[in-house]
């Protein structure tokens, strides 16, 4: 009867052991803060943190308790309404919040624009952190895969580290009215090249692309499928190829930065939610900020 009686009392003791440390974590998946959430995400990125970089916080209170993540292109007002509807109040964006590279207020430090998204942030005590470098920084690159799985594509590269999609053999007329009709995009798709010509490689360089890259890795593909080419390197660069002699003809399709980032900020979201189980994670798609009548 003794020995049944300290059975009995152990598996009673074992039991409440193991309800308070399933409660424990709940509370502890409940409770963690905006800074938690960070060192979480560094600590599993799978690259070097960089002593010099645009990620980090870039408003509200680091030890502001978590109820929601939101990952987003960048934080306009809509998304920071949309956040704070939804009881988001940790944005994890890609892009600047305050109109510069740094988001130091700079010039801008009583312009009303700035000022009332400043404001609005503390009031709904929002915390905004940019991870921008480290997330684009992982290999195989996130960013041109999400692309690339947008657009049906299979992930059949030359090398690990070059963003180049072999696809089903198209013409660039073809492949524009597919990538325009998968993106939606308001402001129209702007395109370099021929609509005949035969495209069977494409380098994905959503966001900005510079002159580097594009000698780097247009010479293994058809065209660049690009956020925002700088008009002064990768832009002439593809119409001079036209020039150039046999062969030497590429193509170039431009979405727009915002755009070319949002299948992006979807992937982060979904990377997110297994470094912090238990916490609610969602998108919130930033829209193209251009329109045309000829969309």
């Amino acid at each position: 009867m003794q020995t049944h009686d300290l059975s009995r009392r152990e598996f009673v003791l074992g039991a409440t052991t193991a309800m308070l440390s399933v409660a424990t974590a709940r509370g502890q998946s409940r409770n963690l803060t905006a800074q938690d959430v960070a060192d979480r995400i560094r600590e599993n990125v799978g690259v070097p943190w960089r002593e010099k970089t645009v990620d980090g916080f870039k408003a509200g209170d680091p030890a502001t308790v978590v109820t929601g993540i939101a990952t987003a292109v960048m934080a306009t007002m809509d998304v920071l309404r949309r956040a704070a509807a939804a009881h988001q109040n940790f944005i994890i964006v890609q892009e600047p919040t305050f109109f510069s590279a740094d988001d130091g207020p700079g010039a801008r430090a009583a312009d009303p624009v700035y000022l009332a998204k400043k404001n609005f942030i503390a009031e709904k005590r929002l915390v905004v952190w940019r991870f921008s470098d480290h997330w684009n920084a992982r290999q195989p690159g996130e960013a041109a895969r999400a692309v690339a799985a947008a657009l049906g594509w299979t992930a059949s590269r030359p090398a690990i580290t070059e963003p180049i999609y072999h696809v089903p053999e198209t013409t660039l007329g073809a492949l524009t009215a597919h990538v325009r009709a998968t993106f939606g995009v308001r402001g129209g798709v702007r395109t370099v090249g021929e609509p005949a010509m035969r495209v069977r490689a494409v380098f994905i360089s959503p966001g900005t692309t510079d002159l580097a890259g594009t000698l780097q890795n247009l010479r293994h593909a058809d065209l660049i499928l690009a956020g925002e080419p700088r008009e002064w390197e990768a832009v002439p660069y593809a119409l001079d190829t036209w020039a150039a002699g046999p062969g030497q003809a590429k193509g170039l399709i431009a979405l727009g930065r915002v755009v070319s980032e949002g299948p992006s900020a979807q992937a982060c979201s979904q990377w997110i939610r297994g470094v912090v189980p238990g916490v609610p994670v969602a998108v919130i798609p930033t829209a193209d900020p251009y329109w045309s009548p000829a969309v």
